[in-house]
């Protein structure tokens, strides 16, 4: 998760010219680093859980930094930020964007404030309902993890310059 996360933040300062996560605070990065399958099958397990990487990959995120993607909106929040740029440079915004929004409304309507209906819509939705808790939480950190790879790879392809044309090679 730290490898993706850092290789995730890395592409887009490249773009923005600003490092796009806020600096941790120790006690917030060493829970981070230290992720883990809850260890239970209570619910407060998962939800620490759910908490912490939902703080280490989208809460510490710097939303002035990532008004600066192109295409953001200069007056829209983090994950929406981000929507606007895959949007603009032709991403596609489900699979790009769509596992953090995951992760963030798992940790709104349910891990940090009281469990509303929208908590099993939710999981439903995205085909966790049926898993046990630790499974849920293992596809929720591959699909946090998966998306921030393919969020720098995308980044890392509008950063690459465009091929030149040989001049010297006759055209076809």
């Amino acid at each position: 998760m730290t490898d993706a996360r850092e290789r995730f933040s890395t592409a887009l300062t490249a773009i923005v010219g600003q490092p796009v996560y806020r600096a941790w605070d120790a006690a917030d990065q060493i829970a981070f680093v230290g992720l883990h399958t809850p260890t239970s099958s209570e619910q407060s397990q998962a939800d620490n859980q759910i908490l912490i990487l939902a703080k280490g990959v989208i809460e510490y995120l710097d939303t002035k930094a990532l008004r600066k993607l192109p295409g953001a909106d200069a007056t829209a929040a983090t994950i929406n930020c981000i929507d606007g740029w895959v949007k603009h440079t032709n991403g596609d915004s489900d699979s790009l964007v769509g596992p953090l929004r995951l992760l963030q409304g798992l940790r709104s309507n349910g891990a940090a404030h009281a469990r509303t209906k929208n908590w099993s819509a939710i999981l439903t939705r995205a085909g966790l309902a049926e898993l046990k808790r630790d499974e849920q939480f293992v596809w929720l950190v591959s699909s946090t993890v998966d998306a921030l790879e393919a969020l720098a790879a995308h980044a890392e392809a509008q950063a690459q310059p465009a091929p030149c044309k040989d001049e010297t090679a006759p055209d076809r």
